[in-house]
């Protein structure tokens, strides 16, 4: 899959989620802006985004302009939009990159066009003015400012939607950091059931930045707790990721993994590793999902937001295959072998047929002798007959 078609399918998935996409946020989704830099660009730590940028400033342009050339062909208007700080950079409006046509770039916004009628009533509604006034202060974390623009709202409209959302938001700024594993357990309940449903309600993709502080409290907090197979989702590592904090998330995961494995934490490590752009590694994890839990891995791999957009193709392309027997989720480790983009492994000797077959083909792949390769070619055919066929057919092709 190319870049552009990648890219492509990203601001798809954005618009269908947002109903609109920026430049910014693809970055972000596509891994090419780590979210720490990018947070700290937000908290005025960094004067631009230029020297975070996957692929370099020219790289990101170029791609960025044949995406912005892509959404005209779908009648999508591109809108203008500032760029704010937070935290204690709140309201300070930021400079994106230091070559002008990229600021500009990343400071525009790619949505459905709307009539002159639709717009006009939407600007020039009081409530709306005052809800989008809120919703700014919301999402640049300035709990004063939320209180008072929440105030006006209400003397507006005291019935008015975003209302009760808004006070619980202005009570998650408010809140003390948790002080221990039990107060963070109870954080990661009020999060789950309270402020996450209204921060998107209210805020949209901008919930993200909201919410990400507020989790990597509660991930402090139960630094020191062990992992609990029946409560996977109330461990350090599950806090750290919803935070966009990889490296904690990382860590603490393969800590716990080295004393059980559990499918919540390799898959929680294999996002973490993907975003810190350790893909092989990354694979690795979703391999053994593959293998040891095939479900877990299949309802992750057709979700949208899987981060490893190749390797949902390479799925959608193995399930599409018609080799025989059908390939199930559990052989597409071996079929990344196929295709060649199974790079940076070694076999993993396992006892069942996915896994033989996966060791099979990376031993076919690296030769040898004649002999090994003729018992490799035989010991694949007991294994799978339709992925044999395929690797031949690779020869031949």
């Amino acid at each position: 899959m190319t870049p552009l078609a990648e890219a492509q399918a990203t601001a798809q998935r954005l618009l269908e989620e947002h109903g609109a996409w920026s430049p910014l946020e693809l970055l972000l989704a596509t891994n090419r802006l780590p979210y720490d830099d990018y947070r700290a660009w937000r908290r005025g730590e960094r004067a631009t985004l230029d020297d975070t940028l996957d692929g370099g400033t020219r790289g990101v342009s170029n791609l960025m302009t044949a995406l912005a050339k892509w959404a005209r062909s779908l009648d999508l208007a591109a809108h203008t939009v500032a760029l704010y700080g937070i935290d204690d950079n709140a309201g300070a409006e930021l400079t994106a990159s230091a070559d002008v046509r990229l600021d500009g770039l990343l400071h525009t916004e790619f949505q459905p066009a709307v009539g002159r009628t639709q717009l006009d009533m939407f600007l020039d509604s009081s409530e709306a003015i005052a809800f989008n006034d809120l919703a700014t202060a919301l999402a640049t974390r300035n709990a004063d400012t939320a209180d008072s623009r929440l105030a006006r709202l209400a003397r507006l409209n005291a019935k008015h939607w975003a209302i009760p959302d808004a006070q619980r938001l202005v009570e998650a700024l408010r809140a003390a950091p948790p002080a221990t594993a039990a107060a963070a357990t109870e954080r990661l309940e009020v999060l789950e059931r309270r402020w996450r449903p209204a921060a998107c309600a209210v805020l949209h993709a901008d919930a993200r930045d909201f919410l990400a502080p507020l989790w990597r409290e509660a991930g402090a907090a139960l630094a020191d707790a062990p992992f609990v197979p029946e409560q996977p989702r109330r461990h350090t590592s599950w806090a750290y990721l919803n935070g966009l904090d990889w490296e904690n998330a990382a860590a603490s995961a393969e800590v716990a993994l080295a004393q059980t494995w559990h499918p919540d934490l390799a898959a929680g490590l294999a996002e973490a590793l993907w975003r810190l752009r350790r893909r092989a590694a990354a694979r690795r994890q979703w391999f053994s999902l593959c293998w040891r839990t095939p479900d877990r891995l299949e309802c992750l791999i057709d979700q949208p937001r899987f981060p490893d957009e190749a390797l949902r193709q390479a799925w959608q392309a193995a399930k599409a295959s018609a080799l025989e027997p059908p390939l199930t989720v559990a052989w597409l480790p071996a079929w990344t072998v196929l295709e060649g983009t199974a790079t940076d492994f070694s076999s993993v000797g396992g006892d069942t047929p996915a896994e033989r077959a996966f060791d099979l083909l990376l031993a076919l792949a690296a030769g040898g002798s004649d002999r090994q390769v003729i018992d490799n070619r035989r010991a694949l055919q007991e294994v799978h007959p339709g992925l044999l066929a395929r690797y031949l057919a690779t020869l031949e092709g």
